[in-house]
């Protein structure tokens, strides 16, 4: 061991001192972020736990991690997780025994047929490449939710307060971070580190937020208070109106729910006291990001507008004009953007506009994930999606209420359905942390349940 140690020093040294002729000023750096890589490439092989935590803590800067149209940096963590998971179960049946209750559970079963009946609908898509891309990217998705679902409790709490921290983090970051041409952060002004799109970024924020605040720091208000201004600050200089509406919204919708208020307690007024406190700061001191959010939160009743809405009423009016022409099938995945323009006359006219105002094509997305859904996937899909939301909250409610991570992450299911209404969130990463989420605190909850059961019937 000593010997391939001095051998591997050796090497290393070697290379370093002649980085500088494969790479020039930049070769020791470019070094070092290959070492690196290696080492953690390593670690994830070895305890593949260590890559579901980088993986959520990854997830405020992911467009950071894109190396071109394909190549990404969490595509290269999720492979590395997924084979790493592989190689445990083979080795650890306790693992292997927690993996196989997990696909007992009805909702890894309703993911699990939402996929497949999205990949199925390859056979009648017209862009069958397009839906092949989006079949992948599903099953890494699927892939994510086993991952997070496999973990113990006292990894998913870790897995969450990396998010958090990170979430916190991005926040300066985005201002010290080089910004790309062409984001909206370099040509409007709004807030996205890293080139990250800001009603995206503006949500995952809020999700950490409500986990940290309401979950993961129950018993350190301090901590939570002090990190609040950052969470809110970030939310605010986004302009995402979707975002400031979960941030308002999801707490009140979360009162709801039977037992949870007394959860919740006194702690959402001190929330609201300090959001409002940081937006008059920020108001007063930073005119420039206030102008910027403040004229896009004022906009939020003009629904007809193509410039402040994107032409998201005549999208949503297309989608359903493409769900009336397949209702059954839909016209299979990531295939809405031609079917709109070829079944649409709204969305041309939105098209139109668009291109008027902001000399750009229309996104190729329903703004909406439960149109999106029921256009691209018809009415077996929109079925199966309906499927996952219920089995979701049909577990995550009693888990809510019996512990703190479980408010956090069920405040977070709200944000994702909130976010659904005007984006298109069915293949986000964050939701499938947060169905993952919600598996295993069912696995940990019935795994505490068994000795109970076991000294009952022992007893008789």
């Amino acid at each position: 061991m000593y010997g391939g140690a001095l051998l591997l020093a050796v090497v290393v040294g070697a290379v370093v001192a002649y980085s500088e002729r494969f790479g020039g000023d930049n070769g020791p750096y470019l070094l070092l972020g290959v070492l690196l890589a290696i080492a953690v490439a390593v670690a994830i092989l070895l305890q593949w736990r260590l890559g579901a935590l980088l993986l959520a803590a990854a997830l405020p800067f992911e467009p950071m991690l894109k190396f071109g149209g394909v190549a990404s940096g969490m595509k290269g963590l999720g492979l590395l997780t997924f084979i790493s998971l592989a190689l445990a179960l083979l080795t650890d049946q306790k693992l292997f025994d927690r993996f196989t209750k997990l696909w007992r559970q009805p909702l890894a079963l309703a993911v699990l047929a939402f996929v497949l009946w999205l990949s199925a609908s390859i056979l009648w898509a017209a862009d069958k490449g397009v839906a092949l891309d989006a079949s992948i990217s599903f099953l890494g998705l699927l892939g994510l939710m086993v991952v997070i679902g496999l973990l113990e409790r006292r990894y998913l709490l870790l897995v969450w307060a990396g998010l958090a921290f990170s979430a916190a983090l991005s926040v300066p970051a985005g201002y010290l971070l080089p910004v790309p041409e062409g984001t909206e952060m370099a040509t409007s002004g709004r807030f996205g580190p890293g080139g990250a799109g800001p009603n995206t970024y503006a949500l995952i924020v809020a999700i950490a937020f409500f986990a940290a605040y309401f979950g993961l720091l129950r018993r350190h208000r301090m901590i939570a208070y002090l990190l609040a201004p950052v969470f809110v600050y970030g939310i605010f200089a986004t302009g995402s109106r979707t975002g400031l509406t979960a941030l308002v919204v999801t707490p009140l919708l979360a009162m709801f729910v039977p037992r949870l208020a007394a959860r919740l307690g006194w702690r959402i007024i001190p929330m609201y006291v300090l959001g409002a406190a940081v937006t008059v700061v920020i108001v007063l001191t930073i005119p420039s990001v206030a102008e910027i959010a403040l004229g896009r939160y004022t906009t939020l009743s003009q629904i007809e507008s193509a410039e402040t809405w994107s032409g998201r009423s005549g999208t949503w009016r297309a989608a359903l004009d493409v769900f009336a022409s397949h209702p059954i099938l839909g016209v299979g995945a990531g295939n809405f953007s031609e079917a709109a323009t070829g079944y649409s006359e709204s969305v041309k006219g939105v098209a139109s506009q668009l291109k008027l105002i902001q000399q750009t094509d229309i996104a190729g997305v329903a703004h909406n994930t439960v149109l999106g859904v029921m256009s691209q996937l018809g009415l077996v899909g929109l079925i199966l999606y309906l499927g996952i939301l219920l089995f979701t909250f049909k577990a995550a409610v009693p888990i809510a209420q019996e512990s703190g991570l479980g408010t956090g992450i069920f405040l977070g299911l709200i944000v994702a359905m909130i976010a659904g209404m005007t984006l298109t969130w069915e293949n986000e990463k964050i939701v499938y942390v947060l169905l993952g989420s919600v598996l295993a605190l069912q696995l940990h909850n019935s795994a505490r349940r068994a000795p109970s059961l076991d000294k009952h019937e022992g007893f008789y």
